[in-house]
C-alpha cells in the first residue's frame, strides 16, 4: 500500500488565499461614520409654526423668553412666504450636513422635545424618551439639538430591546441656539414671536439661530443588542436653561460575527495549518492580532502547527472581540482495496471497494475505468488488477489495488436439427461450445422429449410426441462456473380445418369459397367424393366453381389445405350447395299506391339471366321498355300515373342455362 502526501499548497490552500485578497481589499476600505435619519415617537411639542397667519393656532408652546416677554418659535419657509417674511425652517424638514442627515418630524404635530431641569420651566419635561418606530443596531447615534437662555446640560440612556440600559453620555455641554460655533449642523433660519398674528418680530435670519450635533456611542459589550430607544435628561446645573431636541439619526451596523475557517494541519507536514477568521457586521475596518510568533496581523494566519491560537479583533471603535481556535494535526487516512470476490467466472460482476480505517476521503477514483465512488461493480473480461486512489478533503491521497482472478468458463451453444418438424420427427441436438475436459453437462431432460441416444457433451437424438413449442436448456459446469444457453424448437401442429361456404348459385352453377388458413401452401378440392384436385382460382386460390349443373342439384365440396409436410395438412373442410329451380313467375295485376306493396310490374325467377320487357296499352302504344331483371314498370309513362285499366306486356326472357322464351299477357293496374 502506498501512502501519498498532498502538496503543502494544497487546493483548499488557493482557496483561503482568494478569501484572504478579497479581505485585504475590503480591509483597505475606510469610510467614515454616516448618520441616516430614524423614524421615532415620543416628541411631546410643536415648536414650527408651519401654515396661516396665528402662530398660537400652530404651534403649542415657546421655546425662548418668558410668558411674558419674547416668546421665541420657530417657522417654515412656507410661513414666512405667506406671512412675507423672510428666512424659515426647510419645508420638509430634512437637515443634511456632509455624512449627516437629520430629518424632523413633520411641522404640523408634535415635532420637539422640550426639557428642562426638574420641568421648572412651563411646558418642559426634565426628561423624554425617543422610542425607534423600528428597532436596530447601531454603533453610532446623533441627536440634533439646541438650547434656549443658554447653554444646558444633558445625560444620554441607551435603552435596548432585552430590557438593559446603558449610559452613554454624562453632562453633556449643549450650546444656546444663538451662542454656539461648535457640532453646528444648521443654522441662520431666524425665529418669530409666538403671536396670534402680525405683523411678526423676525431676528437672526442668516446666522441664528443653530441646531447642533450631539453624538454618543453604543458599548463593545452592547453592539450586538437592539436598540429600542434613548432617553435624553437635563442635567443642567441651573433651572433656567432649556434643551430642544428635534431629531435623531445613527449609524446602523450588522451583528458583529466572527467565523472562522480551520484548515488543519495536513498530508503528514506539521506546520501548514490555516485559520481564515470572516468577520460581518460591527464597524470596518477591523485590524488583527494573533499570538503566533512571529504574530501575525491579517485574518489569515498561516503555517500553523496542531495547537490552540487566539486573535484580537479590533473595529475602528476600539471595540475588541477574541477569538480562540484549534488547529489539528490529520494523518492521511490509509486506504485498502478489497472485493466481495477476488474469484469470479468470466462475465459475472463482483463489486470493489474501498475500506480506510481511520477516516473517509471524499473521492475515490478506480483505475482501469477512472470511475468515481467508494464502490464500484465491475466485470472483468480477464484477470484485472485494480488501483484505487483515495484524496480527502484536503486534497491528501493514499492508494492500494486489489486483484480480481476471472477463472475461465465453458460456452454453452447448440444446434437441433431439423427444426419444425412434426410430431414423432427424430431431431439431432448438437454441442457447439467449448468445455474443458470434466465439464458438467445438464440438458435439463429435454423439455420432456424422448432420448433416442446420447450422453454428456451429446450428439443426442430426440423426438416429441406432441406439437408445440418446446424449450430446451444446456447448462455446462466447469470450476464452479456456470454457462447457459436456450433454443426454442417448433413442433408442427396440423393446418386449421377450412371453413367452406356457398358464394354464389344459380340454376346450373354453384360457386364455393374459404377463409385462407395460415400457414397453408395450397389447396386441393373434390366435388362429390371425386378425386382431390387443383381449385378452379388456382393452388393457393381460395375459391372453386362448378358449371353445367342442373336446377335443383345438390353438390357436396371437400376442401384440404397443404401443409409443408404432409403430415401438417388439415383436416376436410365440407360445404354443400343447391342450384337454384328454373322457373319464372309473372303476376297478373300491380297497385303503384305508395303502400309500399306490389308497386312495380316485372318477372320473378332466380334463374333469370337477361330480359327485354315492353308494356303497351290497349290502343298498341308503347308505354316502358326495360332490360333490367330487377326493374320494372313502375305504372307511369313520361312522369304521369296511367289511368286503371287493363295493359298488355311482351317480355324476351334469358335463362341461367342459357335456354330463351318469349312471355306474353296482360296485367292489371290498379290505384
Amino acid at each position: 500500500m502506498n501512502t501519498q502526501h498532498g502538496n503543502n499548497f494544497s487546493k483548499n490552500s488557493m482557496r483561503f488565499c482568494m478569501l484572504l485578497g478579497l479581505l485585504i481589499i475590503k480591509m483597505s476600505s475606510y469610510a467614515q461614520t454616516v448618520y441616516n435619519p430614524i423614524a421615532v415617537t415620543g416628541y411631546h411639542h410643536d415648536v414650527v409654526a408651519e401654515t396661516g397667519t396665528s402662530v398660537l393656532a400652530t404651534t403649542s408652546t415657546m421655546i425662548d423668553g418668558s410668558p411674558f416677554v419674547m416668546r421665541h418659535v420657530l417657522y417654515s419657509q412656507a410661513f414666512a412666504l405667506a406671512n412675507n417674511l423672510t428666512g424659515g425652517m426647510v419645508d420638509n424638514g430634512t437637515i443634511v450636513n456632509g455624512t449627516r442627515t437629520y430629518q424632523m418630524a413633520p411641522y404640523d404635530s408634535k415635532n420637539a422635545l422640550y426639557l428642562s431641569k426638574f420641568g421648572t420651566v412651563d411646558s418642559t419635561r426634565s426628561a423624554g424618551t425617543l422610542t425607534f418606530v423600528t428597532p436596530g443596531y447601531y454603533a453610532h447615534l446623533s441627536i440634533l439639538a439646541f438650547s434656549t437662555e443658554g447653554s444646558s446640560n444633558l445625560n444620554i440612556d441607551i435603552n435596548y430591546t432585552d430590557g438593559t440600559t446603558e449610559r452613554a453620555l454624562t453632562y453633556a455641554p449643549l450650546a444656546d441656539w444663538y451662542v454656539g460655533f461648535t457640532n453646528v449642523q444648521y443654522s441662520g433660519p431666524g425665529r418669530i414671536q409666538r403671536d396670534t398674528t402680525g405683523p411678526f418680530s423676525v431676528d437672526g435670519v442668516g446666522f441664528s439661530p443653530s441646531f447642533f450635533s450631539q453624538d454618543f456611542m453604543t458599548s463593545c459589550a452592547n453592539q450586538n443588542k437592539m436598540v429600542k430607544s434613548v432617553t435624553i435628561t437635563d442635567s443642567s446645573a441651573g433651572t433656567g436653561s432649556r434643551a430642544l431636541v428635534m431629531a435623531i439619526s445613527g449609524e446602523q451596523i450588522q451583528p458583529y460575527t466572527v467565523t472562522p475557517s480551520v484548515l488543519p494541519a495536513r498530508c503528514g507536514v506539521v506546520d501548514n495549518g490555516y485559520i481564515l477568521l470572516t468577520v460581518s457586521g460591527g464597524v470596518k475596518p477591523f485590524t488583527y492580532k494573533w499570538n503566533t510568533t512571529p504574530a501575525q496581523t491579517t485574518p489569515f494566519a498561516a503555517g500553523l502547527a496542531a495547537g490552540t491560537y487566539s486573535c484580537d479583533v479590533t473595529d475602528s471603535n476600539g471595540c475588541v472581540r477574541n477569538y480562540t481556535g484549534t488547529v489539528t494535526l490529520v494523518t492521511p487516512a490509509p486506504v485498502k482495496a478489497k472485493a466481495t470476490s477476488l474469484q469470479v467466472c468470466a462475465g459475472m460482476p463482483t463489486t470493489i471497494y474501498a475500506d480506510t480505517t481511520s477516516a473517509s476521503p471524499n473521492t475515490y477514483t478506480w483505475n482501469p475505468g477512472g470511475v468515481i465512488g467508494s464502490a464500484v461493480v465491475v466485470t472483468p473480461p480477464v484477470t484485472t488488477k485494480y488501483l484505487v486512489n483515495a484524496e480527502d478533503q484536503y486534497g491528501c491521497t493514499s492508494a492500494d489495488s486489489v486483484e480480481i482472478i476471472v477463472k475461465p468458463a465453458a460456452t454453452a451453444s447448440f444446434t437441433v436439427d431439423p427444426d419444425a418438424v412434426c410430431p414423432n420427427t427424430p431431431q439431432i441436438v448438437t454441442y457447439t461450445g467449448n468445455a474443458p475436459v470434466g465439464a458438467i453437462f445438464n440438458w435439463n431432460a429435454f423439455a420432456g422429449a424422448t432420448v433416442q441416444y446420447g450422453s454428456g457433451a451429446g450428439p443426442y437424438g430426440i423426438q416429441f410426441p406432441n406439437s408445440g413449442v418446446y424449450t430446451l436448456q444446456l447448462q455446462v459446469s466447469v470450476n464452479g462456473c456456470v454457462a447457459s444457453a436456450t433454443k426454442k424448437v417448433t413442433i408442427n401442429a396440423p393446418l386449421a380445418t377450412p371453413i367452406v361456404a356457398v358464394a354464389t348459385v344459380t340454376s346450373s352453377t354453384i360457386g364455393f369459397s374459404w377463409q385462407p388458413v395460415p400457414g397453408a401452401t395450397g389447396y386441393i378440392v373434390s366435388v362429390n367424393g371425386s378425386p382431390y384436385i387443383t381449385p378452379t382460382s388456382g393452388s393457393l386460390g381460395t375459391t372453386h366453381n362448378i358449371i353445367n349443373l342442373q336446377p335443383v342439384e345438390k353438390i357436396t365440396i371437400s376442401v384440404i389445405a397443404l401443409g409443408v409436410e404432409s403430415c401438417l395438412n388439415s383436416a376436410i373442410g365440407k360445404g354443400e350447395g343447391t342450384t337454384l329451380t328454373d322457373e319464372v313467375y309473372i303476376p297478373n295485376s300491380f297497385s303503384p299506391n305508395g303502400d309500399g306493396k306490389n308497386e312495380i310490374f316485372r318477372a320473378y325467377g332466380m334463374s333469370i339471366a337477361s330480359i327485354n320487357m315492353k308494356v303497351f296499352n290497349q290502343w298498341g302504344e308503347l308505354l316502358y321498355e326495360g332490360n333490367d331483371a330487377s326493374m320494372g314498370w313502375d305504372g307511369k309513362q313520361k312522369g304521369k300515373v296511367q289511368p286503371m285499366g287493363v295493359y298488355f306486356y311482351v317480355m324476351k326472357i334469358k335463362l341461367a342455362n342459357g335456354t330463351e322464351s318469349i312471355r306474353k299477357g296482360s296485367i292489371n293496374l290498379l290505384h
